[in-house]
């Protein structure tokens, strides 16, 4: 109403917690990362002697690397350990 609300200026805070005053958004990328490792550890550790999931496991070792889950799931978690 006043023009007081400058809409540009608080971007910085958009991902932070609203307990730190931000508007506590979630960067979809880092979750999706997340899921697909999550998923991955999920798999590996949970379903290790059922067939089925052996199946998949071994049709997606033979996947181009953007179509297979634990392949992409490699790359991100090499690429967090380069990073650090």
């Amino acid at each position: 109403m006043y023009r007081t609300h400058y809409p540009k200026v608080d971007i910085g805070e958009l991902y932070v917690m609203r307990k730190g005053g931000g508007r506590g958004l979630l960067q979809i990328e880092a979750l999706y990362k997340g899921e697909v490792i999550s998923f991955t550890e999920y798999l590996n550790t949970k379903y290790t002697e059922d067939q089925f999931v052996n199946i998949i496991t071994s049709h997606q070792s033979n996947q181009p690397n953007m179509n297979s889950t634990i392949k992409i799931a490699a790359k991100i978690v090499e690429r967090v350990k380069s990073v650090r």
